[in-house]
């Protein structure tokens, strides 16, 4: 069992959904295993509005990765005595969205409203409450943001922490 780290990113959030980061289960059945997700803190920078706004930060859960395209992250284990994730894959900076799963199933299983100048941190109280992606091929958790229409775009910042078991 291996705590990892990795960073969200996307550069240009608009008023739809984009996604910061992803982490999901490997392509391949032979390697499969769960995550847990303890920990998410995120925040935005760009251009100010010149009226507050409200960022709106999501965790849903991602049921089809296969349409994903973004930039490879290789998450950085908490302990340098581990090694990197054998089987998960990490992605932010996303370009094409990943498929979603709906209501009920996991979609915005958190969700907070984060003024433009501020930041939040979400962690999990102990291991029962950790955010867990099953150990089924091309599924995930993401991490998604969106500013109000008319606003200038700004960037998603942040990290996600988990572990790989």
């Amino acid at each position: 069992m291996s705590n990892f780290e990795a960073p969200l990113l996307n550069a240009s959030v608009i008023a739809t959904f984009r996604t910061a980061g992803i982490l999901y289960v490997s392509t391949t059945a032979a390697t499969s295993r769960r995550y847990q997700v303890y920990e998410v803190e995120f925040g935005q920078t760009g251009s100010l509005a010149s009226t507050d706004i409200q960022a709106t930060w999501d965790l849903s859960r991602a049921g089809a990765t296969n349409a994903l395209v973004g930039s490879s992250v290789t998450p950085n284990a908490l302990d340098p005595g581990d090694a990197a994730p054998i089987v998960g894959l990490y992605f932010n900076n996303i370009t094409t969205e990943p498929t979603y799963t709906t209501a009920g199933n996991g979609l915005s299983l958190k969700q907070w409203a984060i003024n433009q100048r501020g930041s939040y941190r979400w962690r999990a109280l102990d291991d029962g409450d950790n955010l867990i992606i099953p150990a089924t091929l091309q599924h995930g958790i993401g991490v998604r943001m969106l500013i109000p229409a008319g606003v200038a775009a700004m960037s998603a910042f942040g990290n996600i922490s988990f572990v790989e078991r």
